[in-house]
């Protein structure tokens, strides 16, 4: 019950943060303020995009939580995780209103530090790895993020988001966090891997929370680069948007290909900041986590309701099963290909349209292939998985319950509605406008991703070895971090547990226990004090 009351204050938050959003946008209103606590000052930023985004974090995870009372039904632990959770969704809203390096540093490891503890909630052997190569490759982006931060003190001040171009190492430094946050190539191994979380988790991580911070601090920091754009997070983003969906194609566990789908989109959002757009960005952002936390509840349904099953081809006939959701997550996964008149179809094509528009040839060609490969796998999911026959006939264990299908239904009005809403209140009637030549091609492209969904399967076995493993990307990720493990490793034996150790805490300890020793002999006999005394007092004289 007391969850409930935790979803309806979520809510209700985020509406107070909604009305607030559109205050703000149509006054262009600006707030800064200082917080005080345990002697430090913390600074806060509140604007319609701050306000817009705490709104949807609000949303999402309201949902999320009144979700998981059915998903989680029956774990042990089951308080643990729930706050867990509102710890997590607390950081990422105080990432969102920080303007000084203090507060972003504590939603930005508030983050790394919860999500590490959801990941392995499960507490096996996968979870366990999977949690430590998130955890090490944000450690990574963590790094980046604290020289960023002495650099800009160094520059005159703790306030990041108005880094001037004169300061450009603290700005790549900046970038380079960034992308580790949101898993751009080359840091893109650990995302699919944080799939050892509950799908609960994997709801807020992909749609509004984690992968998401990065993307976030670089719409923060576009002033530096938005009027020329940045040709880096240009071809980081592409690259990253047509490998995610060629490693896709060749994927069966439901799960790992909506994570790989996440993937793509991200790097169609830094791909857009590297056009100089932070505000389509922030677009498709908004809309990104509304239907991919609602494609995240609906694969948990499907899977809980099999018997824990993820593999596509073992499910199949799920719409006979799960009719409600089956048509929910249909809708989801229309809105993640760009289906016209969808939330995804109002930014994505935004972002395509303006791609159009530049003489950046190789970047645009791999976004528009990207698009194609996301309705390659998104509707052969579809394909397999529900319109199929009946493959598991026995392993469906729950039918549909209307507790769960409310936090659907909340989130398939955003994801039908979210973007044109978005669109008239923040963008008004402006958007990018191209010849109906432009328009075919990427109707064109639809049409030919749906076709192959259908009737196209890729049954090579090499080739599939090769897509399921990432291009074999985790191995060379772990190859590449290894050397630096193993020396930490000598360092910590050899030095922290060695040398350190011995002429620090043991030589102390064992002075400390010498004289200690002597106090207490002092204390415990007064003969022998009255001996000791006139002893010293005659080798004086």
């Amino acid at each position: 019950m007391k969850y409930n009351i935790y979803s309806l204050f979520l809510l209700t938050f985020g509406l107070l943060n909604f009305f607030l959003s559109l205050y703000f946008f149509l006054t262009d209103l600006v707030i800064y303020s200082t917080i005080s606590f345990l002697g430090l000052d913390y600074q806060i930023q509140g604007d319609w995009m701050s306000f817009s985004f705490l709104f949807l974090v609000s949303l999402i995870s309201s949902q999320v939580i009144k979700y998981s009372t059915y998903y989680m039904e029956g774990e042990v632990f089951y308080n643990r995780f729930c706050y867990l959770v509102l710890f997590f969704v607390l950081s990422m809203m105080f990432l969102i209103i920080s303007s000084d390096g203090l507060s972003l540093l504590l939603g930005w490891d508030g983050l790394g530090i919860t999500s590490y503890a959801l990941i392995m909630y499960y507490s096996n052997a996968k979870s366990s790895s999977s949690a430590m190569i998130t955890a090490l490759s944000n450690r990574v982006g963590d790094i980046f993020i604290l020289w960023g931060l002495g650099m800009s003190f160094y520059l005159g001040s703790w306030d990041y988001i108005y880094l001037g171009l004169e300061s450009g190492v603290a700005f790549i430094l900046f970038l380079l966090a960034s992308l580790t946050k949101s898993a751009q190539m080359p840091f893109s191994a650990w995302l699919p891997a944080a799939m050892a979380a509950p799908t609960p988790v994997s709801s807020l991580v992909h749609s509004s929370t984690l992968v998401t911070a990065g993307v976030y601090l670089m719409i923060r920091l576009s002033p530096i680069f938005s009027n020329s754009g940045s040709y880096i997070l240009l071809l980081l983003g592409s690259i990253t948007a047509l490998f995610s969906g060629f490693v896709a194609l060749g994927e069966y566990d439901f799960k790992r290909i909506i994570a790989l789908s996440t993937l793509s989109q991200l790097g169609v959002m830094m791909f857009s900041l590297g056009l100089g757009y932070p505000i389509l960005c922030y677009f498709h952002l908004f809309t990104h986590a509304l239907f991919k936390a609602l494609l995240f509840m609906c694969s948990g349904v499907v899977i809980h309701a099999s018997g824990g099953v993820q593999d596509i081809r073992r499910l199949g006939g799920v719409l006979s099963m799960l009719p409600y959701s089956s048509f929910i997550l249909s809708a989801a996964s229309c809105s993640l290909m760009g289906f016209p008149f969808l939330a995804g179809f109002y930014s994505k094509d935004l972002i395509i349209e303006s791609s159009e528009m530049n003489s950046f040839f190789f970047p645009s060609s791999m976004i528009i292939v990207a698009a194609l490969f996301t309705c390659y796998y998104s509707f052969r999911l579809l394909a397999v998985s529900i319109s199929s026959i009946v493959h598991n006939f026995t392993h469906f264990t729950k039918g549909e319950s209307g507790y769960y299908l409310m936090p659907l239904c909340v989130l398939y009005w955003g994801a039908i509605l979210g973007g044109y809403f978005f669109y008239w209140f923040y963008l008004g009637a402006e958007s990018v406008l191209v010849g109906s030549m432009e328009k075919a091609v990427l109707l064109m492209f639809l049409i030919s991703g749906i076709f192959l969904g259908l009737f196209v399967d890729l049954k090579n076995y090499s080739f599939f070895s090769f897509l399921n493993l990432m291009g074999y990307l985790p191995i060379l990720t772990g190859k590449l971090s290894s050397p630096f493990l193993k020396s930490a490793e000598m360092i910590y034996i050899n030095g922290d547990q060695g040398w350190v150790e011995y002429l620090g805490p043991s030589v102390t300890l064992k002075v400390n226990s010498f004289f200690s020793s002597m106090l207490s002999i002092f204390m415990n006999s007064s003969y022998k004090i009255l001996i000791l005394a006139s002893y010293l007092i005659l080798m004086m004289m």
